[in-house]
């Protein structure tokens, strides 16, 4: 049976294998054009998830609360 210990410390070497891996076997074992490529697909996919991840937190405050662009009128005129 797997101790609480011994899988935060697997998990943990996990992560170190894994960013190894990434960078001297993905990153940097190919050629520039690809490695530039591959980089700019991380980056559009960041500022993706990013952007929609505002959009969720802001439509979640928004129902929360009844602030923001889509509040009514009388919830606007309240704030005055």
């Amino acid at each position: 049976m797997v101790t609480v210990i011994d899988f935060v410390a697997q998990l943990l070497t996990s992560v170190v294998d894994l960013v190894d891996i990434f960078l001297f076997d993905v990153l940097l074992g190919v050629d520039p054009i690809t490695a530039v490529s591959f980089l700019v697909g991380a980056g559009l996919t960041t500022a993706t998830i990013a952007f929609f991840a505002y959009l969720a937190l802001g439509a979640f405050v928004n129902a929360l609360t009844g602030l923001g662009a889509s509040a009514p009128e009388s919830a606007v005129a309240q704030r005055r």
